[in-house]
């Protein structure tokens, strides 16, 4: 049985490891060879972290990078930034047009009255914005959550589209509605005001969705070298196996 630091530090390399893109079969084994080389270090009464001879994460970097020329992927931290972004926009987003739902709900059922007409507009865009909003929340905790694996990285990508056709959609509404109700409200068009919306939404919308699907793209499963025959050979010429 390992000891608590012992047991601590192969936690902290095994949630590097999962940011690796890697099969579930792959990183079980290398949790069992881990585990392993801290058992060994325990029956020798020397400290796991000495025999790494170096950090936990770098070793774990080295160690994989050995075995298959596996390095810490870009498309991996690209999807984890976009998850956290749609996270905190999904938050947001979601308490606002939850707010502006329940304000439209109780000025268009609860106390009818001459804003009844413009309360269904209103719980009608609310409803579109929460839903777009909750997507948000939703494929962000995804991409976060899933960003290491390698399995799950063509439902992302299918995930990044589906935000990408919202946030064309949600534009059009937008320009239309800049088009035919601000600007009729004020007698005439200022294409000043699209521009200013197009690069916001551009920013906002298009640009984290794009990365969203170019990091779930370069997280796509590849071509490994075969894990089994190589690994206890990396291990031993790392001096991770003592028999």
């Amino acid at each position: 049985m390992l000891n608590k630091k012992d047991q601590r530090i192969i936690r902290q390399m095994i949630r590097h490891i999962r940011t690796f893109p890697l099969s579930d079969s792959e990183i079980k084994q290398l949790e069992r060879d881990l585990t392993g080389m801290a058992l060994e270090a325990e029956k020798r009464g020397e400290d796991f972290e000495d025999v790494l001879d170096m950090t936990p994460t770098e070793f774990c970097d080295e160690l994989l990078y050995s075995i298959g020329g596996s390095k810490a992927p870009g498309g991996r931290y690209l999807l984890k930034g976009a998850g956290i972004y749609y996270q905190l926009t999904g938050i947001l987003g979601t308490a606002l047009f939850s707010l502006i739902l329940l304000l439209a709900l109780f000025y268009t059922i609860i106390i009818p009255s001459e804003l009844a007409q413009t309360g269904l507009l209103v719980l009608f865009v609310a409803a579109i914005g929460l839903t777009f909003f909750w997507l948000s929340l939703s494929f962000g905790n995804i991409a976060e959550r899933d960003c290491g694996t390698t399995e799950k990285s063509a439902q992302l990508v299918n995930n990044g589209k589906i935000l990408l056709v919202t946030a064309v959609i949600f534009d059009i509404v937008v320009t239309l509605y800049m088009i035919f109700n601000a600007g009729a409200s004020v007698g005439h068009f200022n294409y000043k005001l699209p521009l200013l919306m197009q690069v916001i939404i551009f920013f906002s919308c298009y640009m984290p969705a794009i990365l969203y699907i170019i990091g779930a793209k370069r997280n796509l499963p590849r071509e490994y070298v075969a894990y089994s025959a190589k690994t206890e050979h990396s291990l031993r010429m790392s001096g991770a196996l003592f028999r």
